[in-house]
């Protein structure tokens, strides 16, 4: 699915549909499509009924852990099972801060049932990783039994990212406005990966730059421009 879409002008690969409207910023360039996620079943609610060019996922976050149980993991078997995905996720390891670290045991095995919930159902994944990529290497043999996975908001050293590949993980590695601030890991990532496996992505309304209060689906265009000018800085090169 994400092949497709790499290419495409205007594709958001990571954004929440549902927050964005409770901020009333959902307005979309022309062109648009997106994945959106969504982690409780009221934001479900209000993805269930976005617009057709708005690709749903649905997972149980890592910073909400210690919140998910037996009911929540029900609910996305069943939407799973009703075919109302095209994702799983985002879902994945965050170990940003002590509060987060507490509940890595109960990240992991959430982690590891929508593993194991995707793979029976040849589901792609959306990964959120933050402090955590040991993680993901920890878990490459399941990550390798999906058809794809979508790194969003990448923090890793390019090195890090062939080394997922070279697991035999399809993987594909998106960057939001971290390209506007100089992060020498997102600029690695860009500089050396194939083009072909970079995807841009807002995470509106969150991931905002310094003295912003949002980040909206709009503003897409301008990550995907500035993507497009440091893709076109790494062929010059050569």
């Amino acid at each position: 699915m994400l092949e497709k879409f790499v290419k495409k002008l205007n594709f958001d690969a990571h954004f929440h549909y549902a927050d964005c409207m409770n901020l009333g910023i959902c307005v979309f360039p022309e062109d648009f499509v997106g994945i959106s996620c969504a982690h409780c079943e009221k934001e479900w609610e209000t993805q269930k009924d976005s617009p057709d060019f708005i690709i749903k996922s649905y997972g149980l976050h890592p910073q909400n852990a210690q919140n998910y149980n037996i009911s929540s993991i029900d609910f996305l078997e069943k939407l799973v099972a009703e075919k109302q995905i095209s994702f799983i996720g985002e879902c994945g390891f965050d170990l940003f801060c002590d509060e987060y670290k507490r509940f890595e045991i109960k990240q992991e095995e959430i982690f590891t049932i929508q593993m194991e919930i995707a793979i029976k159902n040849n589901l792609p994944v959306v990964i959120h990783c933050r402090k955590a990529n040991h993680k993901l290497f920890e878990y490459k043999t399941k990550l390798s039994q999906l058809p794809e996975v979508l790194f969003h908001s990448f923090m890793g050293p390019s090195a890090e990212a062939f080394s997922l590949l070279n697991h035999n993980i399809n993987g594909y590695f998106s960057f939001g406005k971290q390209v506007f601030n100089g992060n020498k890991k997102v600029l690695d990532c860009i500089k050396n990966l194939p083009s072909e496996r970079i995807l841009c992505e807002t995470d509106a309304p969150f991931q905002c730059l310094k003295g912003e209060k949002f980040t909206s689906p709009g503003e897409i265009t301008k990550i995907q421009k500035r993507i497009m000018e440091l893709l076109a800085q790494k062929k010059s090169l050569f």
